[in-house]
């Protein structure tokens, strides 16, 4: 990989990698794609705005030191390599769950004064089927959050000259619930790069590896004989903040029902259609009470998990199965270099404490993980 003559010879490459990795992926298991992008300088490639699968780097130059031409590329072009990497996948037989921006505060600083600075790359989740292993508890920010609930709004009911009551309100967020589990991870990541003293090449940011790891994988383990992971159980405590013993909807059950000219919903004069507003207002509590197996296979081999298993098949410096290994789980690398797998063992064994982070003038900044 990297020597290809063509973007589209880089892109059959890259999609054969990952039908190896489809094979020995499981049916419920996810894969997060992360990729750089270059442009197209003066028709060739180059200029690559960093990530760890670039598929620019210092061994696509051929021994003249001339570098290969870029085809179906103008001059300047961005090449757009993570979508088309991800709709090759796609077209392929995964499915593309999500595009996840990685915005970086901290971007290598760029020369070019005739369009902005490179301040993102491309996260993709992608998976074997459309039901999979995926724990939003685990990845969930905040501490409280308001949910819109569908269906009724705040409403109240004023009597027009039609002899008809009229319903109107505030709609919107009026009628909603409250959470105390904190929102649903996003799909827009603002973390720093981080810099490794022993690798010349971009490293992922271990923040970054984080929200994957935990939501592909379950936390308790998996079950040692089929590998299914166990299943994190919730329990949700839904209380009013201001109850009333009847609802407006209730009650108007028994009112004729009319369309106005304004499509608007309105109910006789006759009908006397009171009660509480807030009947729908809730604060919902969350708290995880225990776990569950995904199969049947622990009646024969006990209540037992071990590690769900993460696999990297670009290892590079390590940074994957560092996360890994902290957060519980066990690890797999690939990487065709001995010289990269020999630095992510030591990292592995023996991680930094803190990761160093490079600011946007490349001075070094104590991180806290």
């Amino acid at each position: 990989l990297g020597l290809e003559k063509n973007p589209d010879e880089y892109l059959a490459g890259m999609v054969e990698v990952f039908r190896a990795v489809w094979r020995v992926l499981r049916d419920d298991g996810t894969l997060w794609l992360n990729m750089g992008d270059s442009y197209a300088n003066d028709g060739k490639w180059g200029g690559k705005t960093g990530g760890k699968q670039s598929y620019l780097d210092s061994e696509s130059r051929l021994c003249n030191g001339r570098t290969k031409r870029c085809t179906g590329l103008k001059p300047k072009d961005l090449c757009g390599m993570p979508w088309r990497l991800a709709l090759a996948l796609q077209a392929d037989g995964w499915t593309l769950r999500s595009d996840i921006i990685w915005h970086k505060p901290n971007p290598m600083p760029e020369s070019c004064t005739d369009r902005p600075t490179k301040a993102h790359e491309h996260m993709f989740l992608l998976t074997k089927r459309p039901q999979y292993f995926y724990d939003a508890y685990a990845v969930r920010s905040g501490d409280r959050v308001v949910t819109r609930k569908a269906g009724q709004s705040e409403a109240f009911c004023h009597s027009q000259p039609d002899g008809l009551r009229h319903w109107g309100g505030k709609g919107g967020f009026a009628d909603c619930d409250v959470t105390t589990i904190g929102r649903n991870l996003r799909d827009v990541w603002t973390i720093p790069t981080e810099a490794y003293a022993q690798a010349h090449f971009a490293t992922f940011p271990r923040k970054l590896v984080e929200p994957c790891i935990k939501a592909g994988t379950s936390d308790k383990g998996c079950c040692p004989e089929c590998g299914a992971p166990w299943v994190r159980v919730v329990e949700k405590n839904r209380t009013a903040t201001r109850p009333g013993s009847e609802t407006k909807l209730a009650l108007a059950k028994g009112a004729t029902l009319f369309k106005d000219s304004d499509k608007k919903g309105c109910y006789d004069a006759d009908s006397d259609i009171v009660g509480n507003r807030d009947q729908y207002r809730h604060v919902t509590e969350t708290r995880t009470t225990g776990w569950k197996p995904g199969c049947d296979c622990v009646r024969r081999v006990m209540d037992v998990a071990i590690p769900c298993i993460v696999l990297d098949p670009f290892a590079g410096s390590g940074t994957t199965g560092v996360v890994a290994t902290q957060l519980g789980r066990r690890f797999i690398g690939i990487e065709l270099k001995p010289e990269y797998a020999e630095m992510a063992r030591r990292r592995i064994e023996n991680p930094d404490p803190e990761p160093v982070i490079e600011d946007a003038r490349g001075q070094a900044v104590m991180g806290f993980a």
